[in-house]
């Protein structure tokens, strides 16, 4: 219980303007026994346990603040914010990927700019690594992808997501996969740390979460490092669960910036440090 007496939940938010989430919510359903409990942007709010399913007819990036008036109209604090959503990419490879929320510059996709969400490294990475287990054989590359678009969140929150074109979003075994991966989340308490450097689909910080013992939040990509002011670092650090460690990429990047970046964020508190700090899984 919160201080005011609402429930903690992990809030699920499906699209109807999405297929790819329609298919995952789908898959949800049949998993599961759910039962109606309120109603939200005129749909049925459905619970299990401590999830709660919430669908709306906008796409998802349009959804500020949507665990607030998810905890108004239905009386539950979300512990997390769940997006099932599609991806999509040019290089038309099949991925699934997961990701925090927020813009490390202008807000093209929702949010605001210059602003993150808050992070939860450790359910965002335990769906990582159950999504690792679950698509096993079915041809998709599954990975993190590092921190982007909106929408704006009070609560924590990523994306987990089908792509990358149209034809593979009604993919029903992918969105088994992720139905089940959602439903097995857990905490399990291990380090936190964020994430700097390499390319957007984020292969280092991908790798060290599917073998190492760590929670990872907010990742900012190679192109997003010239925008790092001291207050994007510190909202990556304190919107990821309070993390205090920081994981670079550093063959991805000159050794100049690695250095630069590394004493800035140990300045404001944040230490490197590598993968042989962190116990195997």
């Amino acid at each position: 219980m919160d201080l005011v007496g609402n429930p903690s939940v992990k809030l699920i938010v499906t699209s109807s303007e999405d297929n790819a989430s329609m298919n995952i919510r789908a898959r949800l359903l049949e998993r599961e026994r759910w039962t109606e409990e309120g109603e939200f942007d005129s749909h049925p709010a459905l619970s299990h346990g401590d999830f709660r399913i919430v669908q709306v007819d906008r796409i998802h990036l349009d959804e500020d603040l949507i665990d607030e008036r998810a905890e108004k109209a239905l009386g539950v604090k979300p512990e997390v914010v769940i997006f099932a959503s599609r991806h999509r990419a040019e290089s038309r490879i099949p991925t699934l990927t997961v990701h925090p929320v927020g813009n490390y510059s202008s807000a093209d996709f929702g949010g605001k700019p210059s602003a993150l969400s808050w992070a939860h490294p450790g359910l965002m990475t335990a769906a990582l690594r159950a999504l690792s287990v679950n698509a096993q054989g079915m041809g998709f590359n599954v990975s993190f992808e590092t921190t982007h678009h909106g929408p704006l969140l009070g609560s924590p929150g990523f994306y987990i997501e089908i792509g990358s074109y149209e034809e593979l979003w009604g993919r029903e075994d992918a969105a088994e996969a992720i139905a089940a991966s959602i439903l097995s989340i857990k905490d399990e308490g291990y380090p936190k740390v964020i994430g700097v450097g390499g390319g957007h689909y984020a292969p280092r910080f991908t790798d060290i979460a599917l073998g190492r013992k760590v929670a990872v939040g907010h990742m900012a990509a190679n192109y997003a490092l010239d925008a790092l002011t001291d207050d994007l670092m510190l909202q990556m650090s304190e919107r990821s669960g309070g993390a205090r460690k920081v994981y670079f990429h550093k063959k991805s990047m000159p050794k100049q910036k690695h250095r630069e970046l590394r004493e800035r964020f140990a300045t404001l508190g944040v230490e490197e440090i590598s993968s042989d700090d962190l116990e195997q899984l």
